[in-house]
Order: structure tokens, then sequence, then C-alpha cells
């Protein structure tokens, strides 16, 4: 992979200190008090701790929202009003915190070839529907982009779990990582993949560049912006949830 191949999802992962809000020091990690990490880990270019499932949240939101900042997917807020067919009742279940607008997107264009960029795409073609001299892009909500964005791998995993390994073993075949047999305990052998710390900050300018448009995003469009931030994190909760329910129980 050239470095000009590099997309959102790829740069998200390798500079995650660059886009995860919470970050700790690691002598911090054992204070419960100072941060609510779940799943601590390292970003390569960084000393600080983050939590392993916002990476994968924003490498899923970066991803999408760098599209949006290309021009490339359109997103729309459509209004909640009614539910089960009532008004009156969706006006009460705001009231409780019930969404007030569902986010709705698009294709309109092409997308560079990257782990997630392409998996999209393949989704978006399955969605097309030919019933006349011209075929629409279909317009659905985000979270049923992303459910259907999971349920195209070839095998269920654990959403943020997968999200790492799908963007990292990419990442992991173009060099970025090398890979090493190390022994742990006892003698069960482990494979850790090592960064590769000199070529990912050759990609430095990119992740500049990446910010940039997310930055113009958020100025311009705050509603999308943070619609699209809540909406990403909410539907990974959910898919993480229903996948630990099926799995556990």
């Amino acid at each position: 992979m050239r470095r000009s191949d590099l997309q959102a999802d790829a740069l998200a992962f390798m500079y995650a200190h660059e886009f995860c809000e919470q970050q700790i020091e690691e002598k911090e990690l054992n204070n419960p008090l100072a941060h609510d990490i779940q799943f601590p880990t390292k970003a390569p270019l960084s000393n600080k701790i983050i939590d392993r499932n916002e990476v994968a949240e924003k490498v899923i939101f970066c991803a999408l929202a760098d599209l949006h900042a290309q021009k490339r997917l359109i997103f729309t807020l459509r209004p909640v009003e009614r539910v089960l067919g009532q008004h009156w009742l969706c006006r009460l279940l705001q009231f409780f915190g019930f969404p007030r607008y569902h986010l709705l997107v698009q294709r309109d264009g092409s997308f560079n070839a990257s782990p997630l960029n392409t998996a999209l795409v393949n989704v978006f073609d399955e969605l097309l529907q030919p019933g006349s001299d011209f075929v629409s892009e279909p317009r659905l909500p985000v979270r049923r982009l992303l459910h259907l964005l999971f349920k195209s791998r070839d095998e269920e995993r654990e959403p943020y779990h997968d999200i790492l390994q799908w963007v990292g073993n990419e990442l992991c075949d173009e060099g970025y990582y090398r890979e090493s047999t190390e022994v742990t305990v006892g003698a069960t052998p482990f494979k850790e993949a090592h960064p590769d710390l000199e070529k990912m900050r050759e990609a430095a300018d990119q992740v500049a560049a990446l910010k940039d448009r997310l930055a113009r995003f958020e100025r311009r469009e705050p509603e999308l912006y943070a619609a699209l931030k809540k909406t990403v994190a909410d539907t990974m909760k959910e898919l993480s949830t229903l996948f630990q329910r099926r799995y556990t129980l």
C-alpha cells in the first residue's frame, strides 16, 4: 500500500491518539477515579493509554465523516414525527430521550479503496434496485448501514474487536506493522504486531489534512457532525450488546 493510498480508516487507526477524546498516562491506569477506560490499549505513536472501543468507533466515524467531507456520501436528518403511527406518543417518548431525528445516508460518488470503503461500496451495490431506465442510490438510516456492514462479514465477530482486526490486518499486510512470535506463559507462543513507527510517521501530513476536513465538516454542519458521531457510538454499542447476548446466553 503506497502512502498515497491510505484512507481515513487506516489513518485513524494508526493515529488513534489524534482522534480519541479520553487519554491517560499509563501510571494512572489503575486509578478508577481518573478514567473509565474499559479496554485499555496504547496508541502506536503515543505513550497515552486509550480505550479500544473508542478507537474502533473513531475508525468508523472518521471513514464515514471523511466520505461526507469529500462529497462522496450525503447525510441528512429526518425528523421523527410518529411512533407506532401516533404523533402524541412520539412527543411523549422524545420527552424521555427518544431520538428526534433519524440520520440518513446516500452514496454520491466513488470511494477510494480501503478496508471499510470497499465494504461500504459492496453494501450500497447490494441495495441498488433497478426498476426503470435509471438506477437511483438508496437512502437509508446510518444505523442500518452499519448493521449491514457487519452482516456482510464472512463470520460474525464482536464488532469493536472486528473493526480493529479488519483494518489492522490490512496494515500488517502492507508493512505498517511487523509480526513476531514471542513466548508467553509456559511455552505458549503468540503473535504480537509491532508498529513500524518510522513508516507510520510518514503519513503525518495526511492525518493533518484529514483532521482539517473533519474540522470543516464540524464547523459547517455541526448538527450533522454530532448526529453522525452519536449514531456511530450508539450503533456500535447496540451491535456489541446483540453479539454478547447471542453468544453468551
